[in-house]
């Protein structure tokens, strides 16, 4: 069935060209990645390529919809739940981890924050919002450093360790020290 758009050869070619896409991002940052380049390691001609995808940015953002997409968070989930959830995803799927280092073009630490959302308790409706940016930013620092750091801790470690962090029991000492 070569005519049919999802058969089983259109979709290993697909698979073919985001594995390639994904090792050419364990190197080299994404601007730096042609369709040349891609077409040549992953052994396909380039009308091949644009059948599927317009551009890298286009092959990237199907990569992360698809693996947001088989990502489910409950609703019901704690967010030390579906935080866990997401650094499991990402632990099974190393190759993918190298997303979150696509400063403004990635969608996945976007799902993170929503994964946060509405989950949080209504303790600082003064602050702003400026607290939620300030531990959504702390979280996407920690993942970029697990990350980089080869995620030497499991899962289930960095998230008590985010835990731990968020609620800053070790700085209560020093909040004393500044008279806030």
């Amino acid at each position: 069935m070569v005519g049919v758009k999802n058969n089983r050869r259109a979709q290993y070619t697909q698979q073919v060209i985001q594995d390639t896409v994904l090792s050419l991002l364990e190197n080299k940052r994404i601007s730096n990645i042609t369709v040349t380049e891609v077409c040549k390691i992953a052994d396909i001609n380039r009308t091949t390529y644009y059948r599927y995808y317009d551009d890298i940015f286009q092959c990237v953002d199907t990569i992360e919809t698809e693996f947001l997409n088989s990502i489910e968070i409950d609703q019901n989930m704690s967010p030390t739940e579906a935080i866990s959830l997401l650094l499991n995803a990402f632990y099974e799927r190393r190759k993918l981890s190298n997303l979150v280092f696509i400063e403004g073009k990635t969608k996945v630490l976007d799902k993170m924050q929503s994964a946060m959302s509405g989950r949080k308790p209504d303790v600082a409706n003064d602050l702003g919002g400026y607290q939620e940016v300030y531990v959504m930013l702390g979280m996407q620092g920690i993942l970029k450093k697990w990350v980089k750091d080869g995620m030497p801790q499991t899962p289930d470690e960095l998230t008590k360790i985010i835990v731990k962090i968020f609620f800053a029991s070790n700085l209560q000492d020093l909040r004393k020290q500044l008279d806030v």
